[in-house]
């Protein structure tokens, strides 16, 4: 590995580090706020107060619109326009009265938004008017009836203008909603006056604590003083917003009262005093320690490397660092560049044997080399005394011996010549069995030119024959294949169950960290065949074995995909 001759020190790269993320930051910190405690709030500020106050409005806009909505309930009542119908009809105001009374006490009575509401029938305004006191405002009766003979020419002088629209009129603080209510043929039945409870409306504008004024405009031409006695002038400090809803637009004026919004920051001048002596003196101490603890410690130890990098192994460094972290690292360098070559070395040499060693173990278990010949003789004798069966079941193992002892020296066959070496086993097993034993072979001709591990398939075919076969002498053995996902899977299935003790001993035996060479040679079959997968392409492929449905057991091969 190289090392650029131009790149920085760490001792250099920390003193910028500290002087770019500490003092820089600092400095720029204290000229900013210095700069926004001199000239007052920056325009980020007043921004997210002109944000909150627009809110604000909004609300109370969105609330004024929600009254204007209830103002319009009475006009869609049925029990109004037929009571109204039935006193043009007959005239006995009483029943009109009373059913409009039940109807507006109904609508009003418990609403909160209002502080009362005054109905006036357009025939004898004066006289002929329903009054509905909201049990929440606690205002007497008395008191309404009084405000409202003082209010009464002023309301009716607005409806006359308003035709079918909603007007707002404010009288010495009382401020009303006011509305006419028509009958189908757009005649007036009379005039609606809602007095607004302010503090509902607008109470959140009220609360600002930044504020030391604010008016609020219903327009068109109603202003309302929610916080001071006088109204904003323009200019600096003033912020100034309209909003608009379904119903209304409402406009708002807010000064701004600097004195509460610099109150917090007077003791942030002497904090930055503190902060930057601090900064200094923390500085000081930061580079001393730096160097003598860290800096001079890395670069021993970079000498050291580059040494060693050299061809100097067992370089050995001496330095007193002072700290327990760095003097178990020199002395863990010290050991290792004085044992780094022999234990590569010998690394190398124990992975090679071993995998030589593990490699040249699994051929040893199925390459029996000297019963070929031996098998060829007898064959012949077989022959020569016309024992066809005999001599059919001599080739066939003869077959499976010639795929043990690989004279071609190949790692990997095509699958349709390891269906010859399976045929030639299951040929062999058919003259044992019999018609005791059902064989089904469901195997794609697409999968005939995958390339599988030699004898992989015979030892589980062997296991499955061996453990499917009941007491009875009876069993079905099932092989089946197909592609998935770039893996070939083989699936040997048996109908012989699995005992726990089964599965335990299965379990053992493909675990990944099982040791073939020291098993019985009887037990090895399918630990052999995990062992040889996971080996030739990798810890994805393998062979499992697990229970299925009744007594049936299925062992899965997963072989990585490839072609002959």
């Amino acid at each position: 590995m190289a090392y650029s001759d131009n790149a920085s020190s760490l001792g250099r790269q920390m003193s910028f580090i500290i002087l770019t993320c500490w003092l820089l930051p600092m400095v720029l910190a204290a000229a900013i706020l210095g700069g926004y405690l001199a000239f007052g709030l920056g325009r980020q500020t007043e921004q997210a107060m002109a944000e909150q106050f627009q809110l604000n409005l909004q609300m109370g806009a969105d609330r004024v619109d929600s009254a204007i909505e209830a103002s319009r309930l009475p006009s869609y009542d049925p029990d109004l326009r037929e009571a109204w119908s039935q006193y043009e009809r007959d005239g006995f105001y009483p029943v009109l009265y009373r059913r409009a009374s039940a109807l507006f006490t109904r609508l009003y009575q418990a609403d909160s938004r209002f502080l009362y509401g005054v109905f006036c029938f357009s025939e004898d305004p004066q006289r002929r008017t329903i009054t509905v006191v909201s049990g929440s405002s606690g205002l007497p009766n008395s008191q309404v009836r009084d405000c409202w003979q003082l209010d009464f020419p002023a309301v009716q002088e607005l409806a006359g203008g308003l035709d079918t629209a909603v007007g707002f009129l404010e009288q010495d603080g009382r401020v009303y909603l006011v509305r006419n209510l028509m009958d189908s043929r757009y005649e007036p039945i009379g005039v609606l006056a809602l007095a607004l409870n302010l503090s509902y409306y607008f109470e959140d504008l009220s609360l600002l604590s930044w504020t030391s004024q604010v008016t609020v405009h219903l327009e068109p031409d109603t202003w309302l003083p929610i916080k001071g006695d006088e109204a904003p002038q323009p200019g600096r400090g003033i912020l100034e917003q309209a909003v608009k809803g379904r119903s209304c637009r409402v406009s708002g004026m807010a000064a701004l009262d600097y004195d509460v919004l610099l109150a917090g920051f007077a003791p942030y001048r002497y904090l930055l005093g503190a902060m930057g002596l601090s900064l200094l003196l923390l500085l000081l101490l930061t580079f001393r320690f730096f160097r003598r603890k860290i800096s001079q410690p890395i670069d021993a130890l970079m000498a050291g490397a580059s040494e060693i990098r050299e061809g100097a192994l067992g370089r050995q460094i001496a330095c007193q660092t002072g700290s327990r972290e760095f003097t178990y690292l020199t002395d863990s360098f010290n050991q290792m560049s004085a044992q780094l070559q022999n234990q590569f070395n010998r690394l190398y040499q124990e992975e090679l044997a071993r995998r030589d060693a593990q490699i040249k173990a699994l051929q040893a278990h199925i390459n029996p080399h000297f019963l070929n010949n031996t098998l060829e003789s007898i064959n012949w004798q077989a022959r020569m005394a016309g024992d066809t069966a005999a001599s059919k079941m001599i080739e066939a193992l003869s077959t499976v011996l010639d795929a043990a002892l690989d004279r071609k020296g190949r790692p990997e066959v095509r699958l349709a010549e390891e269906m010859t070496y399976v045929n030639a086993y299951l040929y062999i097993i058919a003259q044992r069995f019999g018609k005791r034993l059902q064989v089904d072979i469901d195997l794609p001709d697409e999968l005939m030119d995958c390339m599988v591990p030699r004898l992989i398939l015979q030892p589980v075919i062997e296991n499955a024959v061996e453990h499917g076969v009941g007491p009875g002498g009876r069993g079905r053995i099932a092989l089946r294949g197909c592609l998935r996902e770039g893996f070939l899977i083989l699936e040997i299935e048996n109908d012989g169950g699995l005992s726990p003790e089964d599965e335990a001993h299965i379990a053992r035996l493909l675990s990944p960290d099982y040791d073939v060479l020291g098993e019985p040679s009887r037990n090895i079959g399918i630990a052999n065949v995990n062992l040889r997968l996971r080996i030739l392409y990798g810890p994805a492929c393998g062979l499992t074995i697990f229970p299925g449905e009744g007594t049936l057991v299925t062992a899965r091969l997963t072989i990585a995909l490839s072609r002959g």
